[in-house]
């Protein structure tokens, strides 16, 4: 056996919980989980658009999927207790640019409020393990270089979903440090 396919084992069989999992990337992300043999939870908003990736590949079918919001502690709660993950893959935001200039509540209430739901279930749960969270790009300062960003760079945002992201990244930071 391979040194990946031994490292992707870790996966069959384990308990695991994909925020965001109508997203494009949380539902390749569930799929590929699933693919490997892990008992996969999603937990999101319902699935939008005229064709969502999320209906495309039938992932209804294939993970268990549970509607809800990350600002909703009560639901987050309550998906937590049902799936008792061991791995939390925390992918839910509301993650368009332009949006986040029409609705920057909308936006800070998701990607902080909603991440720290996030951070508090994973907190209060026994059964997880492991964390994941996934952020973007616009987390960091944007420096104009040709490049991409290094996680050593430093954290910023001019706009309210890039200052969204940054918090959040230090949110999540704050509770690795202190729990």
């Amino acid at each position: 056996m391979s040194d990946l396919t031994d490292l992707l084992a870790v996966f069959r069989g384990r308990k695991i919980l994909v925020t965001g999992d109508t997203g494009f990337k949380g539902s390749w992300l569930a799929l590929w989980l699933a693919e490997l043999g892990a008992q996969v939870t999603g937990f999101a908003l319902p699935p939008e658009g005229e064709k969502p990736h999320f209906s495309l590949l039938g992932l209804d079918r294939i993970v268990h999927h549970i509607d809800g919001d990350i600002r909703d502690l009560g639901a987050l709660e309550r998906a937590f207790a049902e799936a008792r993950p061991e791995v939390v893959f925390h992918l839910a935001a509301q993650s368009l640019v332009r949006r986040s200039y029409v609705e920057p509540k909308l936006t800070f209430d998701t990607n902080l409020g909603g991440s720290v739901n996030v951070l508090e279930m994973v907190r209060r749960t026994p059964s997880v393990k492991a964390l994941v969270y996934i952020t973007s790009d616009k987390c960091y300062l944007n420096q104009e270089w040709t490049w991409g960003y290094r996680e050593s760079d430093v954290l910023g945002g001019l706009d309210p979903y890039s200052a969204s992201k940054a918090a959040a990244d230090h949110f999540v930071q704050a509770y690795h440090r202190t729990y």
